[in-house]
């Protein structure tokens, strides 16, 4: 448990973009950084299937199609790396590479792959995206029919879609899983193989015990447990294997560090998976906190594992500037079976 999110001090020290520009001639407030990707199911397809886009650096891209084999079809899983040339539009490619393509007809996903990349870079270049975290459209667009609703959000990589939908509201391409790569080394990106619904997390053998209540402390920052949990570090407590809280402060970047928005950085960086873990969007809530903060709220699956763990953190403003950090994580079937005794642990945080 207590390895599942080392994701802090990364967060601080590693990704911190720094430009303001992440597709092609095209602003952000809250531009990409190396490793981010995102996952939507593509129901414009027949059978099942999900589309990824990866963003390396102004540059260098990736985009993957997978389908996976039925009665009738094999397994479909190609992948184009692409370079574009950098702070030009319309978008231009300068080269390509190719995998998983096995027979002739996996040109035509190649060629479905380069129109959504030339189209969402266009349709993003024309949307002037400011502070909101959903901005909706009514566009045409030939490949999916034509007149669509698009709904984009800065919290999403690359090309900020959040979705698209026909007019009746049928869902055509939805956010699965946005993340970001760990390393070199993580797969988590050509490993992906979609999310349907809440995958069922492992039993878990939790049993509460009468405990005396106990305060956990760090700084100015506090929250009411009992005697089951133990303290591990000075800013981490641990309920045996089945749920983590740690605590922690963290210093905004200056200005020259970051122009942006912190705070939706660390939303969008915290709702995030990386090596082998996913974040599930249709669980994803993100709801404000006092003082100007926000809490979020995940549930990440690790395929390879079959663990699903539920995961809440909050953000607070503090009077010198800084930002207090509140994090709980659970197994999900520890909290499923247990929702009142952690939600008023939740409840009783105090920055």
């Amino acid at each position: 448990m207590r390895n599942l999110h080392k994701k802090l001090s990364a967060l601080i020290l590693l990704f911190l973009p720094a430009a303001a520009f992440s597709l092609p001639a095209t602003e952000d407030w809250l531009p990409d950084t190396s490793g981010e990707y995102v996952y939507y199911s593509d129901k414009s397809f027949k059978d099942k299937s999900i589309i990824g886009f990866l963003y390396y650096n102004d540059e260098t891209y990736a985009a993957r199609y997978y389908s996976p084999a039925t009665l009738s079809k094999q397994e479909k899983d190609i992948t184009v790396y692409l370079t574009v040339q950098k702070d030009t539009f319309p978008l231009k490619f300068t080269g390509e590479r190719i995998s998983g393509m096995t027979e002739t007809g996996d040109s035509d996903i190649v060629n479905y792959i380069h129109d959504l990349f030339y189209e969402f870079s266009a349709r993003r270049h024309a949307t002037s995206l400011k502070k909101g975290f959903v901005l909706k459209t009514d566009e045409n667009f030939a490949q999916f029919g034509g007149s669509v609703k698009i709904e984009y959000s800065p919290l999403v990589p690359v090309f900020n879609i959040l979705s698209i939908s026909a007019n009746d509201g049928t869902p055509i391409l939805t956010v699965q899983t946005t993340g970001i790569l760990a390393s070199s080394e993580d797969k988590s990106f050509t490993e992906f193989k979609g999310i349907e619904g809440l995958p069922r997390d492992k039993t878990r053998n939790f049993k509460k015990t009468k405990a005396e209540p106990q305060k956990a402390s760090f700084e100015s920052q506090s929250v009411k447990l009992d005697g089951m949990w133990k303290q591990s570090m000075q800013n981490m407590w641990l309920l045996d294997d089945f749920a983590i809280i740690t605590f922690s402060t963290i210093k905004p970047p200056s200005k020259t560090e970051f122009s942006g928005d912190f705070m939706a950085f660390m939303i969008r960086k915290l709702s995030q998976g990386t090596n082998g873990s996913y974040s599930i969007w249709k669980q994803h809530k993100i709801s404000a906190e006092k003082k100007d903060g926000a809490r979020i709220m995940n549930v990440f699956y690790q395929p390879l594992s079959s663990n699903v763990t539920r995961d809440f953190k909050t953000i607070t403003p503090l009077e010198d500037g800084n930002l207090a950090y509140f994090s709980l994580t659970i197994f999900d079937d520890t909290y499923q079976k247990n929702r009142a005794y952690f939600d008023r642990i939740l409840k009783s945080y105090e920055p």
